[in-house]
């Protein structure tokens, strides 16, 4: 698959559980994939999560899979991510997998599987999330997944949106690395939601985060969504430490600015590479790349890099946002 391609366009096989046969959502998808070979299953977890999968061959022929997810239906915040300052923070899974391949990705190590499941009883997901809503809440719908690169098969973005418009309280962060705002761009702006882009250098796109989007692309759907009047989160992050990384990341911050207004960007977010060390574990079995190698410290169970070098590159790249923001809308994922 290109990057420019329709991610859905290469699914050649959906396998369905018999129990969603008959809900809209999954005659629409079928609809939509009318060149894919259709196996009906009993439960996702007999394919998705049987041992000895090859990882590596699935990346590169991914499958999807129609499911219907049972409670729980959405889980705490995690420390490895930001809730903003949210008391009620919570993250979905809506989609199991991503269609990109980032090198760096937990999912690795978290899946056997490289396939797609995606959750298509989502009125579900509200029904268990209604209880919460009396205070303001965060919901962070494409934490493990990025629900805006399959929007125009799954439809899952635009689904929460519409519920948080009846919602006065819920907030709503969309995470991607996908060019595809057209999918939502016939949606009224809400200010309670927050499209959040992953940006990388060029040349950190092209080595490690394969099928995405180029850094050209992103950056025009980025002003697209700004002109539609979204609110917009650029994510600098993971920074991974490579050749000449300050220059590199710095040189990045500046591209940003070039094409968006330091005052129409809602906030940015830093951050360094992180992940559980036992995710990394798994990585390093996979030896799919030179990143999981790196001599990470493990710190309460996290790997991340040395400390005085996490704090290099993250003062460094400070200072060169504060060139274009306030320090208020510049937020740095640190260990606590």
């Amino acid at each position: 698959m290109t990057p420019s391609s329709a991610p859905f366009e290469r699914f050649s096989h959906l396998y369905i559980e018999r129990r969603v046969l008959e809900l809209p959502q999954t005659k629409r998808i079928m609809a939509r994939l009318t060149g894919a070979q259709v196996i009906i299953i009993e439960h996702y977890k007999d394919l998705f999560n049987r041992r000895g999968q090859n990882y590596d061959l699935q990346e590169r022929s991914k499958k999807l899979i129609l499911a219907h997810k049972e409670a729980p239906y959405m889980y705490e915040g995690s420390f490895y991510s930001d809730g903003f300052g949210f008391e009620h923070f919570f993250y979905t899974a809506g989609m199991l997998g991503c269609v990109y391949d980032c090198d760096y990705c937990y999912l690795q190590g978290l899946y056997n599987s490289a396939n797609i499941v995606l959750f298509v009883n989502t009125e579900d997901f509200f029904d268990a999330l209604l209880p919460y809503l009396g205070r303001p809440t965060l919901v962070a719908i494409s934490y493990d997944t990025d629900t805006l690169a399959l929007e125009s098969l799954a439809l899952q973005s635009r689904a929460w949106i519409e519920f948080a418009r009846t919602q006065a309280q819920l907030h709503l962060e969309i995470r991607t690395k996908s060019a595809n705002i057209r999918a939502i761009d016939d949606l009224e702006p809400l200010d309670r939601v927050v499209l959040a882009w992953t940006l990388s250098p060029q040349s950190v796109i092209e080595r490690y985060e394969h099928d995405t989007p180029s850094l050209a692309a992103r950056l025009r759907a980025i002003v697209r969504a700004l002109e539609l009047g979204w609110r917009v989160r650029v994510c600098i992050d993971p920074v991974l430490d490579v050749e000449g990384c300050d220059a590199l990341y710095g040189a990045l911050i500046d591209e940003l600015f070039l094409h968006v207004s330091p005052e129409a960007l809602y906030s940015l977010t830093l951050g360094t590479f992180r992940m559980s060390a036992q995710h990394l574990r798994r990585l390093k079995s996979l030896r799919r790349s030179d990143l999981p190698f790196y001599p990470y410290e493990v710190r309460e169970g996290m790997a991340l890099y040395p400390l005085e070098t996490e704090q290099r590159i993250l003062s460094s790249l400070h200072e060169h946002a504060a060139r274009y923001l306030e320090p208020q809308r510049i937020r740095l994922w640190q260990q606590p």
